[in-house]
């Protein structure tokens, strides 16, 4: 089954298609088992043309939906223990969490009383308690904020380098400059055409698992899920502003005095302690633009810069309201939502992971951690306590489908 002179296929138990936080933990964890995993990046990983790259990403408890929300301890349990193991210092961060709103603003409602079926302790600020104790924000007129201490930040780039180092310590290889060119099923396993830096290579495997962020589309659309189960995953351009803190002000915004912070109404605001960056603070808008090509330029939008300057300016107590650089990242949206995470439905062999939009990451873990489950049992085992009947592939046709309530995705 020779490719040519010098050329020979290559065998694994698993395939792992993006090196992303999805596929780096799918290796991770993949590996962890025992499995003999090959990932495959089209870049390098840490790249910064994805969804998982930067300093700091939001991990919290508080979500309108149960789904989420029963999810979020395990996704501390499994951060905590991948920090402990690899030994690599602030991966995840306990700052706590704010959410700010009017009082009878029904995301925030839901998010209470979904904290509230599940026993999740909060507390409600009202102006003058916020003002007395975290005098670093500044609301508008009869607004509260609701604080959570079981929230934090993840430093991003830093949790996929460290996913991807203790799975190649577990034995997984890894190929970066790699780009795969095709996933077809191959009787009851897969065969995965890569082209890297070798030049063009054919590989076998018992399972794919397609964690392509903004490119899995692609590999949907080849793969027949496109056209027979879903509508297309729709990627978007989002950036984010970094503004400097008065010298005064800094003591207020360390991270441990100064939670993050989430502006619900839209459109979402939202920032960050000081963390990446000495003095600065990160202070975004979520952004619902045009779909995009992954692969395209992607300029910065003005407009939005000053709507983020504007918003720190009337909310931010100390901050500099004025950017000083910004970033630019990737969301993933899938039609209603929700993650989409599941068997090929037809080639069950084949997982597919995407649609993470911007609450994605912190879910990287369990997504890795259900994604091994998956690839080890049988088509139609989902026993995993990680799995939910919303990340289902087929939730489309069958008419499951419902638009996510919680629309904020951080």
């Amino acid at each position: 089954m020779g490719l040519g002179a010098g050329k020979f296929v290559e065998r694994f138990d698993v395939v792992v298609i993006g090196a992303g936080g999805m596929g780096s933990a799918a290796a991770y964890y993949l590996a962890q088992d025992g499995r003999q995993v090959l990932l495959v990046e089209q870049f390098t990983v840490g790249h910064n043309r994805g969804s998982s790259h930067g300093g700091s990403r939001i991990i919290r408890h508080s979500y309108v939906e149960p789904e989420y929300a029963t999810l979020a301890p395990h996704a501390f349990a499994l951060w905590r223990q991948l920090q402990a193991e690899s030994g690599v210092h602030r991966l995840l961060g306990d700052t706590g969490g704010l959410d700010f709103a009017p009082p009878d603003y029904p995301t925030l409602l839901g998010r209470m009383a979904t904290l509230d079926n599940l026993g999740l302790p909060y507390r409600l600020y009202a102006q003058d308690d916020l003002a007395r104790d975290y005098p670093q924000f500044r609301l508008p007129s009869g607004w509260v904020a609701l604080h959570q201490a079981d929230a934090g930040i993840l430093s991003a780039t830093r949790c996929v380098e460290t996913l991807a180092a203790q799975a190649v310590k577990r034995g997984a290889v890894l190929r970066e400059k790699s780009r795969v060119l095709a996933v077809q099923p191959d009787g009851a396993g897969v065969r995965v055409e890569i082209d890297g830096p070798a030049g063009r290579q054919r590989v076998l495997a018992d399972r794919a698992v397609v964690a392509a962020g903004p490119w899995a589309g692609r590999f949907l659309d080849s793969l027949g899920i496109t056209a027979g189960y879903a509508a297309p995953l729709r990627v978007t351009h989002q950036q984010l502003t970094y503004m400097e803190v008065f010298e005064s002000a800094r003591p207020l915004f360390a991270a441990d005095r100064c939670p993050l912070y989430i502006g619900l109404p839209m459109p979402y605001f939202y920032g960050f302690s000081i963390w990446e960056r000495p003095g600065q603070v990160k202070v975004a808008r979520e952004v619902d633009g045009p779909a995009i090509d992954p692969d395209g330029e992607r300029s910065v939008d003005a407009n939005a810069v000053a709507e983020v300057e504007a918003w720190a300016d009337e909310t931010l107590v100390g901050v500099i309201p004025k950017a000083v650089s910004t970033e630019k990242c990737l969301y993933t949206l899938s039609p209603d939502g929700h993650f989409l995470i599941d068997r090929h439905p037809a080639h069950p062999q084949i997982l597919l992971a995407a649609g993470f939009s911007g609450r994605g990451f912190k879910f990287v873990v369990t997504t890795g951690r259900l994604l091994a489950d998956l690839a080890g049992s049988g088509p139609g085992d989902y026993s995993s306590p990680l799995w939910r009947e919303i990340f289902r592939i087929d939730r489309f046709v069958t008419g499951q489908a419902q638009p996510s309530v919680d629309t904020a995705n951080l």
